[in-house]
C-alpha cells in the first residue's frame, strides 16, 4: 500500500483544526478538494478517520491512533530535505521538477537542457507524477515545480505559466476506422467508448472528453485506468479511446497504437506550476529559461 505524503499532510492541518474551512485556508486549497482527499485516505486505509456533523468535527479512534505516525511521517521527510540541503555546496540550487504524464514532451526535455546550461549551479531532481497529482505535489512540499496540463482543479495559490499549446488527439487502436484520417470532428467520436483517469476532478475530466458535446450530447465513458499508460494499454487492447495531448502520439508512439488530431476542439495547454509562496531562488530562474526555450 502506498499512502501520498500529501494525504498524510492534509490529514494533520484537518485534525490540527478540526474544521474544513479553516484547514482549507492553511492548505490553499478549497473545502470539498479537501474533503475528497480525507475520503480517498479513509478509502485507502479502510478506516474512517473523522467523525462529521454540521455542527463538528473530530477524530475517531481510528484518527487518534493515525495523528502521531502521520506526524512522524511528515517530520522524518523534513529531516531528510533538511539533512540533504545541510551537505550541498553553499552555492548549489536545487529544484525537484514534477512531470505529470509526459509534460509537453521534447519541449520539455528542451527546457531541462537549457536549464542545465544556463543554471550550472542547479542540481535537478526529476518525479513522474498521476494525472491529478501535481498540485498536491507541491503544496505537500514534495516537488518545487511541476508541468502539468491545464485545466487544473482548484488552483488557489498557485503561480502558473504556459509553457505550450498542444493540439488533442484522439488515441486509438490501429485498426479503428478512423486511423488512417489526418485529422477528424469530435462529432465523429459519437458512439465510442471513452476511456478515463479513475478518479480525479469531475470538470477537468469532462473538458479531456469534450463533455458535453458541441450538439448537446454526453460521450459514453467506458473503462479506467490509474495513469496513461495504462489508459494507452486498454486502447490498443481495443477496449475504448482516449483524447490525450498531441506529445503523447511521441512519448508513447507503439504498433497497435493510432493518434490523430482532433481539428474543432480547443487546445492543450502546459503549464509550469509553482507555489506562489515559494522562496526557492530556483523556481523563478528555472521558469524564465524554460517560457523561453518552449516559446510560451
Amino acid at each position: 500500500m502506498d499512502v501520498p505524503l500529501s494525504m498524510l499532510n492534509y490529514f494533520c492541518v484537518l485534525a490540527d483544526e478540526l474544521h474544513y474551512g479553516n484547514a482549507a485556508r492553511k492548505l490553499r486549497i478549497s473545502s470539498p478538494s479537501l474533503s475528497q482527499q480525507i475520503s480517498r485516505l479513509e478509502t485507502l486505509l479502510g478506516v474512517v478517520l473523522f467523525d462529521r456533523t454540521p455542527r463538528k468535527v473530530e477524530l475517531t479512534a481510528a484518527g487518534r491512533e493515525l495523528l502521531p505516525l502521520a506526524r512522524g511521517t511528515r517530520q522524518a521527510h523534513q529531516a531528510v530535505i533538511d539533512w540533504a540541503r545541510s551537505r550541498r555546496p553553499d552555492d548549489e540550487l536545487q529544484l525537484r521538477v514534477g512531470v505529470v504524464a509526459a509534460g509537453a514532451g521534447e519541449l520539455t526535455t528542451s527546457a531541462l537542457t537549457a536549464a542545465i546550461h544556463q543554471m550550472p549551479q542547479l542540481r535537478l531532481e526529476m518525479r513522474r507524477l498521476g494525472f491529478f497529482e501535481a498540485l498536491p505535489a507541491l503544496r505537500a512540499g514534495l516537488i518545487d515545480v511541476a508541468f502539468a496540463p491545464a485545466p487544473l482543479p482548484d488552483a488557489q495559490g498557485i503561480r502558473v505559466a504556459t509553457v505550450a499549446v498542444e493540439q488533442r488527439v484522439l488515441v486509438m487502436r490501429a485498426d479503428h476506422p478512423l486511423a488512417g484520417r489526418e485529422s477528424i470532428s469530435i462529432l465523429e467520436t459519437t458512439g465510442e467508448t471513452f476511456i478515463t483517469p479513475s478518479s480525479g476532478d469531475q470538470v477537468v475530466m469532462d473538458w479531456w472528453v469534450v463533455d458535453p458535446r458541441p450538439d448537446g450530447s454526453s460521450p459514453r465513458r467506458g473503462p479506467t485506468a490509474d495513469d496513461i499508460e495504462g489508459i494507452l494499454e486498454l486502447c490498443a487492447a481495443g477496449a475504448g479511446v482516449n483524447i490525450a495531448a498531441e506529445s503523447a502520439a511521441a512519448n508513447y508512439r507503439r504498433d497497435g497504437l493510432a493518434f490523430v488530431p482532433i481539428s474543432d476542439v480547443e487546445p492543450c495547454r502546459i503549464l509550469l506550476c509553482s507555489l506562489e509562496t515559494s522562496a526557492n531562488p530556483a523556481v523563478r530562474s528555472f521558469e524564465a529559461v524554460a517560457v523561453h526555450a518552449m516559446g510560451g
